[in-house]
């Protein structure tokens, strides 16, 4: 058995103070990391979600960093990159950053499973696609390992949510993924972040899993932009011969001060 930690959309800033919808969002970032510590110590895989770093500075991308290694963490670390990314920064300072700490990975083997993360970044779009490289490489490593089962994480969601605002920018070429992994059977669920609420549906056969952020949390089932009263969290992911036993952990608190205020970010 596997434990997979999921900690996404974070929105991270370089200065400390700088806050998301009235939320400093640093500190809700450490309470999740303190919390999820201490009830889960020894993960084998921590999976950092996309928008790490809000305002994709290469400061913020190494502070990701040291707020996670400022815990005793000896697994190791993977990334699915969403639309707030600067790549070329990401890979200058936060890989080498998790490199330092423990390691960093973009496929691992966990017994009868395996975790492969794609990016779904596509520069100057707030939605998400996965460019013809990344499919290629996709397909490529489900072709060699038709014998393990396998949890896909990727940022942007891949199926309809239920919240029109975020449906219009969540993975555009979703019915291209879906055609490929139609060949693979293996592919058992899909993880992402960006929709900023908890999510766990099937569709086609594959089980798509939806987490919460670690700052603000998005009103599920509303047409346009609206935050809802829960606080922040992170996701656990049991990984066994039998399949996925899954659950999320909230922090208290961190609750934005004024809920009505609908402007985008």
């Amino acid at each position: 058995m596997s434990l997979i930690l999921h900690i996404s959309d974070s929105h991270l800033f370089a200065d400390e103070r700088s806050e998301l919808k009235g939320m400093r969002t640093r500190g809700s970032f450490r309470a999740v990391l303190q919390h999820a510590y201490d009830m889960y110590p020894e993960p084998d895989v921590i999976i950092l979600g996309g928008d790490m770093a809000q305002d994709e500075s290469a400061q913020a991308y190494r502070i990701v960093a040291e707020m996670l290694y400022a815990f005793d963490w000896k697994a190791p670390v993977m990334i699915s990159p969403g639309n707030h990314a600067d790549m070329d920064l990401l890979q200058a300072n936060l890989i080498p950053a998790l490199q330092a700490g423990s390691s960093y990975s973009d496929h691992l083997q966990l017994g009868a499973w395996q975790v492969l993360t794609l990016s779904t970044h596509e520069k100057g779009n707030v939605g998400g696609n996965i460019s013809e490289e990344e499919l290629a490489r996709l397909r490529s490593l489900l072709s060699a390992t038709a014998g393990k089962q396998t949890l896909l994480a990727l940022h942007h969601h891949p199926v309809a949510i239920g919240s029109l605002w975020l449906d219009e920018i969540g993975l555009n070429n979703r019915d291209q993924l879906w055609i490929l992994l139609a060949e693979f059977p293996q592919v058992k669920a899909l993880l992402c972040g960006h929709i900023h609420q908890n999510f766990d549906r099937v569709y086609q056969g594959v089980r798509v899993i939806g987490s919460p952020s670690t700052c603000i949390q998005f009103a599920p089932g509303k047409d346009d932009f609206g935050m809802d009263d829960v606080s922040p969290g992170y996701r656990w992911l049991s990984l066994s011969d039998d399949g996925i036993m899954t659950g999320v952990e909230r922090v208290e608190g961190f609750i934005p001060a004024d809920l009505n205020n609908t402007e985008l970010y």
